[in-house]
């Protein structure tokens, strides 16, 4: 295949939007916020001297600037040398760098919230850019490093930052398993020699196995402490099924601790329920 560039990555990153992987600039945004709240904190002194200066004028109609924004206002009217004109100008200039500062605060609180890839993720992606049969991708610019040197830490990802345990285990381990044992004989490449198992089937996946898991478990406890006569059996066998059940909706779900907690009480709750009713029915 011949090679490609920004094309045939954007291409690739458009089918498959969670191998979209950018930088973060995580040193550079810090850095920019710095020189903003450098710049803000010395407009702000700058404005706090202009105030006293004014405030202490012979000049009555500087005086009334800090009881009056009408007459602080018309001082833009005056020359553009003029000094009354200086401490408007200043505060005009300050909320413009105001305005800027707080939305590049917002974005990176945005930035900071997306996630780092996967290490297997960003794997795959710089495999799939090297490999002459696959993407054959070569960036000659200095931004080829950010797939290249970089690791994980200022690096990005779109992919769904709320994935469970048991999802981040079918995404990055299981599929390898099933696609080498089973998913490379019965799936075509979409494009060119590249196989494609999309975020949606392995949700729906995750998600029905969590289903037959919530459904399955219960109904299993019921009918094994039914077959089951002995009373410290019974007993046993409900501590081992409640750890098992807290352990699931630890893996499969992204329930909180006390999501967790509340449930599996309601779920031990419910067998010793029904070990006291088949103890008084015997």
């Amino acid at each position: 295949m011949e090679g490609g560039g920004y094309v045939r990555l954007a291409e690739h990153f458009s089918r498959n939007p969670q191998l979209a992987i950018l930088r973060r600039f995580g040193t550079l945004a810090n850095e920019n916020l710095l020189y903003y709240n450098a710049e803000l904190s010395e407009l702000e002194q700058h404005l706090k001297c202009v105030q006293g200066q004014d405030s202490q004028s012979d000049d009555q109609s500087r005086k009334q600037y800090a009881l009056s924004w009408t007459s602080l206002s018309r001082s833009s009217l005056e020359r553009p040398d003029c000094p009354q004109r200086e401490q408007y100008e200043l505060i005009m200039k300050l909320r413009k760098l105001m305005s800027e500062y707080h939305q590049a605060l917002y974005f990176h609180r945005e930035v900071l919230a997306l996630r780092s890839p996967h290490k297997k993720m960003l794997g795959d992606l710089r495999e799939w850019m090297r490999r002459p049969t696959l993407g054959h991708v070569t960036i000659l610019s200095w931004d080829w490093r950010t797939w290249e040197v970089y690791d994980g830490d200022d690096l990005i990802t779109f992919e769904n930052s709320t994935m469970d345990r048991f999802t981040s285990l079918v995404t990055y381990t299981i599929v390898d398993v099933y696609h080498n044992l089973i998913g490379r004989y019965i799936h075509r490449a979409a494009h060119g020699h590249t196989v494609t198992y999309t975020h949606r089937s392995i949700a729906r996946f995750t998600q029905a196995f969590t289903v037959l898991i919530a459904c399955t478990l219960p109904v299993a406890a019921i009918v094994i402490l039914y077959i089951v006569e002995n009373t410290a059996t019974r007993l046993g066998i409900i501590a081992i099924l409640t750890g098992l059940f807290s352990t699931s909706m630890s893996l499969l779900t992204m329930a909180s601790l006390q999501e967790i907690f509340s449930a599996t009480a309601a779920f031990a709750a419910v067998l010793v329920f029904f070990l006291g009713s088949t103890a008084n029915a015997a």
